[in-house]
């Protein structure tokens, strides 16, 4: 390998690394509203969902869901995303044919219907600002894309004490989008995007040497 392409695989390296590192942190996507719920229709303030919005990087996702006040997830409070992304799923409220939920508050995770009951599938990202909670999993987690069907349904719902439910976004039916909304550069764009990028600055920067 000569000296011209071994620059070029070290600099997409190097970039790759560098945007695996900082994808969860910094390259979510503007959030985009999936649903409001009334005001004033859940006590306290700290469980009454306002809006839902959905955000993704193109390897993990993020629910926000703002309130009334502050969300104060804890042992006895939780705030849940409810995902119906494939025929079959659960039996029970407050989302009948889920198939995942996200919980923040109690258990926090990602939790799976299996066989008749909820299991805990893997651990998520939970994080309050100012008067919403972010909920962050890994797409691949809930089958994405492959194992999705074109339109997800969504249900938001709080509970407090664990099990009793305060507030549920919509009151009735659920929220739905497209699959397809989800990533914005999905994983095979950088492995093509990256060393043309990186063949570019070296070609400008051998060119602008030898007019040295």
């Amino acid at each position: 390998m000569n000296s011209a392409l071994k620059t070029i695989a070290l600099f997409s390296a190097l970039l790759l690394l560098a945007q695996s590192s900082t994808s969860l942190a910094y390259a979510f996507i503007t959030p985009i509203l999936i649903g409001t719920d009334p005001k004033k229709d859940a006590l306290p303030a700290s469980v009454d969902i306002l809006s839902v919005y959905l955000t993704n990087n193109g390897t993990h996702f993020r629910f926000i869901i703002e309130c009334s006040t502050t969300p104060e997830p804890s042992d006895t409070r939780s705030y849940c995303v409810f995902l119906d992304t494939k025929a079959g799923g659960s039996t029970r409220q407050p989302y009948k044919g889920a198939d995942f939920y996200l919980m923040g508050g109690g258990s926090s995770g990602l939790y799976e219907w299996v066989a008749g009951v909820w299991s805990y599938k893997s651990s998520i990202s939970v994080d309050i600002v100012g008067n919403s909670i972010y909920l962050t999993a890994r797409l691949s987690d809930i089958g994405y894309p492959g194992n999705c069907q074109n339109t997800i349904g969504i249900v938001a719902a709080t509970f407090q004490p664990l099990g009793s439910l305060r507030d549920r976004a919509p009151n009735k039916n659920n929220y739905c989008v497209n699959h397809e909304v989800i990533p914005e550069l999905p994983w095979p764009t950088p492995l093509i995007f990256v060393p043309a990028v990186a063949a570019t600055v070296y070609y400008i920067s051998k060119r602008r040497f030898k007019k040295e």
